[in-house]
């Protein structure tokens, strides 16, 4: 039997970190068996894995189909690309804590400071980056992207506080690019590549939102291991170095390897009716609450953010082992990514439901949290609370990759950033007064708000069905390209165990 008391002289021999591990490690094997078996349940039902264009357009179409390698593909282009990228934000991220406090001499005040500059920034510059992305390309500002990280990184590590506050507002311009442009760019070019073939399209995107998010989960904790010791070898500047390579890779990928879309290029609209026709598509139902959530979403996501650490070391006065704990939240992250895939990807739930109920666990775990005082309970509830973020991301992303008009996407995901930005400018003005539990008590308030707003979705759509439609206009024919001009409609195969 496991011993669950808690060590108080040394936190790393607390014995329940590692049944807690190795209980979700086999939740998640039994998950993947889970796929694996409904894999094999389509396929004895005649189901193709690899080609699931609907019966009628395969016997009443002439479509021609070309089988890429991996290295060519969509697919790996994109995961190529948002690995590195991802890899770069997380070698920093661990450090620039320590950075303000040892090389600046910040105080926590002044660090407070820093952070609402952010925030202003991201604030000012969203909407501003994405219309721009959109008109003159998303291939180019995730280039941006990445050119931010180097140089807010090479002004931090001058060690001049005039110069970490432009640093400061250089990240603030490109926050919103990773979690937008990139997303805009891929669901642009599956457009593309499967013009016609709207169900193949939408197949696509589940399996590939998906993939990022677990590769993103397991190269947060490869990336955080590795500029871990080269931290303890090289010092403070050593993960920034590689954060910066890192990021350098990521742009020479994307330059290579991406096609550059711009759905706004040719557009004769000036800015102001640009921004007003996007307006316009915030007044669909849909649109409007799918933003709501997203913006409040992502508001929890960073008061989780803040608050777990601060949390569970008020639960408990001989202290913990983050290491353990950080392990324990990216398995269960994996294991909410999973569980998306078997309901979403295989059984097919209801979107707009998936993410009504995902909110509203959320919100009662962190009820649960505010009000259990158990370390090991608090424990468990924030690492339920990650799995559902895991399960969340990747049904966010593919609801929007299919009620968001293409010209208008990432001027309206940055949009939808807006709730977030005004939040955490608020949070850090009023930080002083409150403790991490009041902080969490709100977040849970929050995510029933958002609750309440799915719950409001699901009955309109219920009553206005055709606004949840996405009208599939499937091409008849397919032109024979000239020579050395590639195919219009391109179906990729995917492995059978991804």
């Amino acid at each position: 039997m496991f011993d669950f008391t808690l060590n108080l002289t040394d936190p790393s021999k607390n014995s329940y970190y590692f049944p807690i591990i190795v209980g979700v490690a086999t939740i998640l094997l039994i998950i993947q068996l889970i796929i694996m078996l409904l894999k094999e349940l389509r396929r004895e039902s005649g189901v193709d894995m690899n080609a699931s264009l609907d019966k009628t357009l395969q016997n009443n179409m002439n479509y021609s189909i070309t089988l890429e390698t991996r290295k060519n593909s969509l697919k790996s282009r994109y995961l190529v690309a948002f690995v590195l990228t991802r890899s770069a934000m997380w070698a920093k991220a661990p450090y620039l804590y320590t950075l303000f406090m040892t090389v600046h001499k910040f105080s926590m005040a002044e660090i407070g400071i820093l952070y609402l500059v952010d925030a202003v920034a991201a604030l000012i510059f969203g909407p501003i980056t994405g219309q721009l992305a959109d008109k003159y390309g998303r291939k180019l500002f995730c280039h941006c992207y990445n050119i931010s990280i180097i140089i807010n990184l090479l002004l931090r590590m001058q060690g001049s506080r005039i110069l970490a506050y432009l640093a400061q507002i250089v990240t603030g311009f490109g926050a919103g690019l990773i979690c937008t442009t990139f997303e805009a760019w891929v669901v642009s070019e599956s457009e593309k590549e499967f013009e016609g073939y709207q169900r193949e399209a939408e197949r696509f995107r589940k399996r590939l939102f998906k993939n990022s998010n677990v590769l993103d989960a397991a190269v947060s904790i490869i990336t955080s291991g590795i500029c871990a010791v080269i931290y303890s070898f090289m010092g403070i500047y050593a993960p920034f170095w590689i954060s910066i390579v890192l990021s350098a890779l990521a742009f020479i990928v994307i330059q290579i390897l991406w096609d550059e879309n711009c759905p706004l290029a040719k557009s004769k609209e000036n800015t102001s009716e640009q921004l007003k026709e996007a307006f316009n598509e915030l007044k669909k139902v849909n649109v409007l609450c799918i933003g709501l959530i997203e913006g409040i979403a992502m508001a929890i996501l960073n008061i989780y953010l803040f608050s777990w650490t601060p949390i569970l070391k008020q639960s408990t006065p001989g202290g913990m082992n983050v290491g353990f704990i950080y392990t324990t939240m990216v398995l269960t992250m994996i294991v909410g990514t999973k569980s998306y895939e078997v309901l979403i990807v295989y059984c097919n739930f209801d979107y707009y439901m998936s993410i009504t109920g995902c909110l509203f666990i959320q919100g009662s775990l962190l009820f649960l949290t505010y009000y259990v005082n158990s370390f090991l309970a608090r424990m468990i509830f924030l690492a339920l609370f990650n799995g559902m973020t895991g399960f969340y991301n990747p049904l966010n992303s593919i609801v929007k990759s299919n009620i968001l008009v293409d010209k208008y996407r990432a001027l309206l995901m940055n949009l939808f950033r807006i709730p977030l930005n005004v939040y955490v400018i608020v949070v850090l003005l009023t930080l002083r007064y409150m403790n991490p539990f009041t902080v969490a008590l709100i977040a849970g308030s929050l995510a029933f708000v958002a609750c309440g707003i799915g719950i409001f979705l699901c009955i309109y759509t219920c009553f206005h069905p055709e606004d949840n439609e996405k009208k599939e206009n499937y091409i008849l024919e397919v032109d024979k390209p000239e020579k050395n001009e590639k195919f219009k409609n391109r179906i990729y195969t995917e492995e059978p165990d991804e």
